[in-house]
């Protein structure tokens, strides 16, 4: 297996050569497989990332959860950690210094048993694990977590990733084929 770097501009190019009409039907399953579960039908607060063009959306999925009157927090980069702050619209999300939207300000949501955070990734393998965007944000979020931890990822980006010690899994992954791994 390659590393880590190689198969991140592996899985980038995958995901670039897929056509926009195909990328639009997937993320559609994707995002009824996501509302279709019942940790997020009953949770009142998601911990979501706004999604970028290479990514699957979770841009529609943010705006039926704050339409329905469900808090909505996004992460924002501090230091070395994320914070998750509540938001009342993409339209108040800023691009931050890595190329990803962030909250400005807004309140931060500190409690997590409660919650469900859906964890992006350029794949995930059978147990959970993920190959991301390489800065361990979210490893060292999910180490001290104590919600339940949704990936969402396109099926023909599930396979074997290489392992460390401080790779935290996600408690399930959802793509358009379902629930692909659960753990709780």
């Amino acid at each position: 297996m390659s590393d880590k770097k190689s198969l991140r501009a592996e899985l980038l190019q995958l995901r670039a050569d897929m056509e926009k009409n195909v990328r639009k039907e997937i993320d559609e399953r994707i995002y009824n497989n996501l509302r279709g579960l019942d940790c997020v039908k009953e949770c009142g607060t998601f911990l979501v990332y706004a999604s970028s063009p290479a990514e699957v959306d979770t841009r529609r999925f943010i705006d039926a959860a704050l339409a329905a009157g469900k808090t909505v927090a996004v992460p924002k980069c501090v230091g070395k950690d994320m914070r998750f702050l509540a938001i009342n619209s993409l339209s108040s999300l800023v691009r931050s210094r890595f190329g990803v939207d962030e909250p400005v300000d807004g309140s931060e949501i500190a409690h997590f048993s409660d919650t469900v955070c859906i964890v992006p990734a350029l794949r995930f393998d059978r147990s959970g694990h993920r190959i991301g965007w390489g800065g361990g944000f979210y490893d060292r979020f999910l180490s001290g977590y104590s919600g339940v931890s949704v990936g969402i990822c396109y099926e023909q980006c599930c396979g074997e990733v290489p392992k460390n010690d401080h790779d935290i899994p996600v408690d399930m992954v959802i793509t358009e084929n379902g629930i692909y791994s659960l753990y709780k």
